[in-house]
């Protein structure tokens, strides 16, 4: 009998007869299971709130699970819309420096500004469930501005360039002119790399700024009109940028010659028209001082000890005074000198064009002028005599 067991355990084991459920069978009953834990697993996860605070105590807080994670894995972050809400704390948390300048000839010291620093934010992606569910100290880097309170301390160390020009003080409107010039240029600082543009750092020549109509010209050159008479200050500055060698952007020079700076050594400017702009490629600040008094324009051009440039040798300025003449009043009339007619075009009406208008003095005094005008009152003779005739003798 306990052989005929042993022989009926080993046929079932051949036949492939076991008491156990299919695998198939088990699968299907196992999934329920899974879900079953999935979603256990799901209901124990707690919030997830990234907040950041910055050191005024302000905060900034983000729901994780709207940018995709799911409570468990790093990986189902949404990186790109996490940064997206980053950027806007950005705008917040971010401050820009200022940089120190000059007022009234004064330092005024810099400030520092902060940025936050995201590097240090993404790495805190990588281990999320360390930087949740409480406030974390908004990580900043110090932004500082490109000029410092030491390198204004420095900045008149060493005098690169200066040059003066002359100008007459009994012109009270043009030196008016020249005074309020210099003194927005005076202790401008130019930084590394930065563009100088004469009109920006002036400003806008303007009866409400205190500029005065100059009563003036230079060799002929009508200088009439608000803000006359500063091509002098930026002709006088020009100079000293060039003997200090640095890279002139734009210059224009006066139609016509003036005498206060050498022939073909000045700069002229006009609000909306041209300027003179050059660029400091040096490898420090400038420092640009303007004065006008007793009849002399001076600028002058200063660096730290360590600046590194090319000076350049230019023509001083004539050492006689400049030739000038008083302008008359606007109300006054007088006669246009005769040199300056091949400069000035009279206002022409809509209907003509610059290639064919004359003006009226022109056609008045042209022989054709001349000819239809006594052929006209010739014809208009004429007429008279023979209408008189003609009613002679219908009469």
């Amino acid at each position: 009998m306990r052989i005929l067991s042993v022989h009926l355990c080993v046929l079932l084991f051949f036949c492939g007869c076991t008491s156990q459920r299919p695998p198939a069978e088990d699968a299907r009953q196992s999934e329920p299971q899974r879900d079953n834990l999935v979603r256990l697993g799901e209901s124990d996860v707690g919030p997830a709130t990234f907040t950041l605070r910055d050191d005024d105590g302000k905060e900034w807080s983000l729901d994780l699970k709207e940018v995709g994670f799911d409570g468990i894995d790093p990986t189902t972050l949404d990186r790109g819309a996490f940064f997206r809400w980053l950027s806007r704390v950005e705008e917040e948390v971010n401050r820009s420096p200022q940089s120190a300048s000059f007022r009234d000839r004064e330092i005024q010291p810099h400030q520092n500004g902060r940025k936050l620093d995201r590097a240090v934010v993404e790495g805190w992606l990588d281990d999320i469930h360390s930087y949740t569910n409480r406030p974390l100290h908004a990580p900043t880097q110090t932004w500082s501005p490109p000029l410092t309170t030491e390198m204004l301390k420095r900045i008149r160390e060493k005098r690169l360039a200066a040059y003066t020009t002359r100008y007459n003080p009994g012109n009270r409107n043009r030196t008016h002119n020249l005074l309020l010039s210099t003194e927005a240029l005076d202790h401008h600082v130019v930084g590394v790399g930065e563009t100088f543009s004469f009109n920006q750092v002036v400003g806008k020549r303007t009866r409400s700024r205190g500029y005065r109509p100059a009563t003036v010209i230079v060799r002929g050159e009508y200088t009439e009109g608000i803000g006359g008479g500063i091509c002098q200050t930026s002709s006088t500055l020009f100079n000293s940028v060039e003997r200090t060698g640095l890279r002139i952007l734009q210059r224009v020079s006066h139609s016509k010659e003036v005498t206060y700076v050498p022939a073909g050594k000045d700069a002229t400017v006009s609000w909306g028209g041209p300027d003179f702009r050059f660029q400091n490629q040096l490898n420090r600040p400038i420092l640009i001082t303007a004065q006008a008094k007793h009849g002399l324009l001076t600028v002058e051009i200063y660096a730290s000890d360590e600046i590194e440039y090319q000076p350049k040798s230019t023509p001083d300025a004539p050492s006689g005074d400049p030739e000038t003449e008083t302008v008359p009043r606007p109300e006054e009339r007088q006669p246009i000198n005769e040199r300056a007619r091949e400069y000035k075009r009279d206002p022409l009406p809509p209907s003509e064009t610059p290639d064919t208008a004359e003006s009226d003095s022109e056609r008045a005094d042209s022989p054709a002028s001349f000819f239809m005008e006594t052929s006209r009152a010739f014809l208009i003779f004429t007429w008279n005599r023979f209408s008189k005739e003609v009613m002679k003798r219908a009469e």
